[in-house]
């Protein structure tokens, strides 16, 4: 049970945390850091936003509003826009322009079972490599899991899952694998945000993250792997349930025609 100064931490953190910038960049005009253009530092806020719900798939990405959010001209944005729709995140609608990209029911069946397989190659060399301080990080994020279960929080445990599977995926010291689950995390994050709204997910989900979370701990590759890949075939085989969800919730139009 999440200690009473831990849930405290959490909400104190929803107080200052607006939800469109859920990231830890501030959305006052933005300055590129250091090694990274104006353009990527842009785009790396769009996929953040895009990552923690900020941005919903089917949503216009128009060129004159984000410039004037960003403080910054057109010409960054239009060519952080291009670089989304490179990797796929976003994609050209006629006359209604650029928007963020959503997928069909099939398209996210297909990038499920795909980040399932992933995962679970995280996981077993995460088992493998995970360092001390690496361990001290995914115990903290499951625990601030169970503290957004505690809370009734959605939005929160819905953060504090991204932390978890980076964390398992930090863990494995593979770059490459790390790349392409960010990738296919922000096409499917949506879908898996408003997973986590539906009744019960939350507490069905954390017993699955203490399963992989001890069989990480325990250096056993070949039981994390299993877990990992268990847990994510949940979310494949719950999608008749989330069809069923989004038609009826706030979430209407996530999925393309």
């Amino acid at each position: 049970m999440p200690t009473v100064a831990l849930r405290h931490q959490m909400r104190d953190k929803r107080r200052v945390t607006p939800k469109l910038a859920a990231s830890s960049r501030s959305p006052a005009a933005a300055q590129a850091r250091p090694g990274e253009s104006l353009a990527g530092d842009i785009a790396g806020r769009l996929e953040e936003d895009i990552l923690r719900g900020g941005l919903r798939p089917g949503h216009r990405l128009d060129e004159r509003e984000l410039s004037a959010r960003y403080g910054v001209s057109r010409t960054p944005v239009r060519e952080a826009l291009q670089r989304l729709s490179a990797s796929g995140l976003a994609v050209a609608r006629g006359r209604q322009g650029l928007q963020v990209a959503q997928l069909s029911v099939a398209d996210l069946l297909d990038a499920l079972s795909v980040v399932a397989e992933l995962e679970s190659l995280a996981a077993a060399q995460a088992a493998r490599r995970i360092t001390p301080a690496q361990r001290i990080h995914l115990t903290t994020a499951h625990a601030a899991c169970a503290a957004a279960i505690d809370s009734a929080d959605p939005d929160a445990f819905y953060d504090a899952n991204i932390v978890f599977h980076d964390a398992v995926a930090s863990a494995s010291h593979k770059k490459v694998l790390q790349d392409e689950l960010r990738r296919l995390s922000l096409k499917t994050a949506p879908y898996r945000r408003a997973i986590t709204f539906q009744p019960a997910r939350m507490t069905a989900s954390q017993p699955e993250h203490a399963d992989v979370l001890e069989a990480i701990l325990a250096n056993d590759p070949a039981a994390a792997s299993e877990r990992m890949r268990r847990h994510l075939s949940m979310l494949s085989g719950g999608i008749a349930d989330l069809l069923h969800f989004v038609s009826n919730s706030d979430h209407a139009g996530l999925f393309a025609d």
